[in-house]
């Protein structure tokens, strides 16, 4: 049931939303691709490659609030279960990526998507919309997009949380030759909540 609950909201949602960041700011363009509901499209940069990707988020990607201290980036094999933790907090800007995956549905060719949740789980390339895409690329292109400094002049803290299936694509990511940044970068194993 959760499911098609999530595919539906999938097919009901359309975000309006920018393919190009510039140094300063995100701006919204007339392309759109079906994302979850919430969800904000985002342009990352890869290398000489860029993708677009949608963000559940806490804050609005476009007007970011200034004084973003931490970023928290949950990463996670179903994003709606994170819905709860998204409400407001204060100079923490949370962040869930949602990894696409490809059951039939018209996909935009920006955005990557992968035949199973474990694929991208476990690190394989997206197959289809962009292709060649890892879930550690997604990462890394986090890391490069709240790297800017125009976007977070005051940021301290990234932290990568893993739960579930995911804890030990975040471990991985953590081993990762990772980029220079002016912020420090945290990974966390999250537990599960028992019911």
């Amino acid at each position: 049931m959760e499911r098609v609950r999530r595919y539906a909201l999938l097919l009901c949602s359309v975000v309006m939303a920018s393919m190009a960041f510039s140094d300063a700011v995100a701006r919204r363009s007339d392309s759109s691709a079906p994302v979850e509901a919430g969800a904000q499209l985002v342009r990352l940069d890869a290398a000489a490659d860029s993708f677009a990707l949608a963000l559940v988020a806490n804050a609005d990607l476009y007007n970011l609030p200034r004084g973003i201290r931490r970023v928290v980036v949950l990463v996670e094999g179903d994003s709606n279960s994170s819905e709860s933790q998204l409400d407001e907090q204060g100079d923490t800007l949370i962040l869930v990526p949602q990894f696409s995956v490809a059951d039939g549905r018209r996909l935009s060719a920006d955005l990557p998507a992968w035949h199973s949740e474990q694929a991208w789980v476990e690190g394989e390339v997206s197959s289809e919309g962009h292709v060649g895409i890892s879930a550690f690329t997604v990462l890394d292109a986090l890391v490069s997009y709240l790297g800017r400094s125009s976007h977070f002049p005051q940021l301290q803290e990234v932290v990568f949380v893993g739960r579930g299936t995911t804890t030990d694509l975040v471990d991985r990511h953590r081993l990762r030759p990772q980029v220079v940044t002016s912020f420090r970068i945290r990974y966390v194993k999250a537990r599960l909540a028992r019911h």
